[in-house]
């Protein structure tokens, strides 16, 4: 019994499951219907009666023709097959044969694709051709009147272009019969032929223009501008060689060859309107002049210069000649009494070997400017080389002098500061004496001690022969440390004890009171008798704040 009712409990699934299934079918047919009913309402025969504005002749009248049959087939062929087609999978779907049914469904979409895909082709080209109508009656305007005002130009301002005036005229010239075809095409109604000549002529138009615009200019350098300043190049050269200016280097008379075959070659380029290469010609063409006017107005400006540099460095290096023997002559006395360094022994006569290096080098270049083997522009600037050398020889000769000089002054400056010591020690010792102080402290007397005795230990130092200042200096440097030490701590010593006398004086007053009072002050007063005046001071303020806090600010302010 309970197989029965399964079994019938799943038929009836089953054929639920069955007519959902076919609804969802029919759904899909639909879809297809909408796709088929969507591509046949649309307005293309009303498109394309627009064409009937243009010319009815020729491309236009076949193209119309071609895209009638075309929307023909879609509607009566195509779009018939599919109502058939749509028939076949509904009746599919009413048996229940589902599978036949999609495979049908499947064929109506892919017709339905190849019919939408024909009919876009159709608008395509029916837009392409109602725009090339349009787009030609705006650009052909563009063209004629440029066409009309360069032909003008060219007929008013010939003179302007030179050489190039007739084939760019020429270029103008060549426009008219493609101007004819395009109206002719229209006139026939081949408006996507007449498209292409449309694109050419602006193309052709712009190009013309440009030429019209940098033709005059590009004209006037290379056919005369330039040939004037290489005329001007080649005279100033042979002038130059007339007053024997060593101008061979310059390679200038086979510089102008090619300067003259470059110009024979760009005015080649302009005739046959290569406005790229003739231009690129007489950029390089005018860099190669300026660059040879530039070399020979150094030349010149050398020549001119020359005279008094050469004086110049010949004073100079007698000077610093006779300067480096003097400083020569000055080391070695100065040696004598102080000790120097390998490298300050070493430079005069380094100099001297460079000094004279430098004078060859000048005597050689002197020659070679007298016999005309060099530029003057080559001389003047080994020569301005041999100044800058010297200049600095000169600064380190200055230098030289400075520290052999300073090495007396140091001499100098260590006695005096000597004495200064001296001074200052005995200035601390009559502060201490008037300060009245019950005893003064062992490491007092033993930081004298000491500092009297490396201020008599710079005697020795000052009595070597050599001196050696470097070694002078220091020990005059670590005196002078010393003394600041001493003097800061007999200070700090005299203050200790001027506040350790009041904060006792002042804590008397607890004294019979308190006990730890006065044992703390009795150890004070042993400390500060025996001179231990810091301790002493610690002592009696920690004895007087434990009774009176914050005593020691009021003691302060007495």
């Amino acid at each position: 019994m309970e197989y029965i009712i399964g079994s019938v409990i799943l038929i009836i699934i089953l054929i639920i499951t069955a007519f959902v299934l076919r609804k969802k079918q029919y759904k899909e047919v639909d879809k297809l219907e909408e796709q088929k009913l969507d591509i046949q309402h649309r307005p293309v025969l009303e498109e394309m009666t627009k064409v009937k504005q243009l010319n009815m002749n020729g491309q236009t009248e076949e193209l119309f023709e071609k895209w009638r049959d075309s929307w023909n087939n879609i509607v009566d062929k195509q779009l018939a097959e599919v109502d058939s087609m749509l028939f076949d999978a509904e009746e599919y779907i009413d048996k229940f044969r589902f599978k036949k049914s999609r495979k049908v469904r499947e064929d109506i979409a892919i017709e339905l694709d190849k019919a939408e895909e024909h009919m876009n082709e159709i608008l395509s080209e029916l837009e392409e051709l109602m725009g090339s109508d349009e787009k030609n009656r705006e650009e052909i305007q563009l063209v004629e009147a440029d066409y009309k005002d360069a032909a003008s130009l060219i007929r008013n301002r010939r003179t302007q272009f030179g050489k190039a005036a007739e084939p760019i005229e020429r270029k103008i010239m060549a426009l008219e019969p493609k101007l004819d075809e395009y109206h002719n095409l229209t006139a026939e109604g081949n408006y996507l032929q007449a498209r292409e000549i449309v694109i050419y002529l602006t193309a052709e138009i712009n190009e013309i223009i440009m030429m019209i615009e940098s033709a005059p200019e590009l004209a006037d350098d290379l056919l005369d501008e330039l040939p004037k300043e290489l005329n001007e190049l080649k005279d100033a050269c042979k002038e130059m060689d007339e007053q024997q200016y060593p101008i061979h280097h310059l390679n200038l008379e086979e510089g102008c060859l090619v300067i003259e075959n470059n110009l024979k070659e760009a005015e080649r380029h302009l005739i046959r309107l290569e406005f790229t290469e003739a231009e690129e010609l007489r950029v390089n063409t005018r860099k190669e002049i300026d660059e040879a006017f530039i070399a020979l107005e150094d030349e010149v400006n050398a020549r001119t210069h020359l005279p008094a540099k050469i004086a110049n460095v010949r004073k100079l290096l007698e000077t610093l000649k006779i300067r480096n023997n003097e400083l020569i002559r000055e080391m070695d006395y100065v040696r004598q009494g102080y000790q120097l360094d390998q490298e300050d022994l070493d430079l005069p006569k380094e100099k001297e070997t460079q000094l004279e290096e430098l004078a060859d080098t000048f005597d050689h270049q002197n020659k070679q400017l007298e016999k005309q083997l060099e530029p003057y522009s080559s001389v003047l600037k080994e020569t301005e080389k041999i100044e800058t050398e010297l200049m600095q020889i000169d600064e380190e000769h200055k230098k030289y002098a400075g520290e052999l000089e300073q090495l007396r002054s140091d001499e100098l400056a260590a006695r005096n500061q000597q004495e200064y010591q001296i001074k200052a020690v005995r200035d601390q010792e009559k502060i201490v004496d008037s300060a009245n102080l019950p005893k003064i402290p062992e490491f007092w007397f033993l930081e004298r001690k000491d500092i009297i005795r490396q201020i008599e230990a710079l005697d020795s130092y000052l009595a070597e022969r050599p001196m050696n200042m470097k070694a002078i200096n220091q020990h005059t440097m670590t005196t002078e440390k010393m003394i600041e030490t001493f003097t800061e701590n007999t200070e700090e010593m005299i203050q200790a004890a001027e506040q350790a006398e009041k904060v006792i004086q002042y804590g008397n007053r607890y004294r019979s009171r308190h006990e730890t009072v006065f044992i703390g002050l009795n150890e004070a007063e042993l400390m500060f008798r025996n001179g231990d005046y810091q301790n002493a001071l610690e002592q009696a303020a920690e004895s007087i704040e434990k009774i009176e806090p914050g005593a020691l600010k009021k003691i302060d302010a007495l």
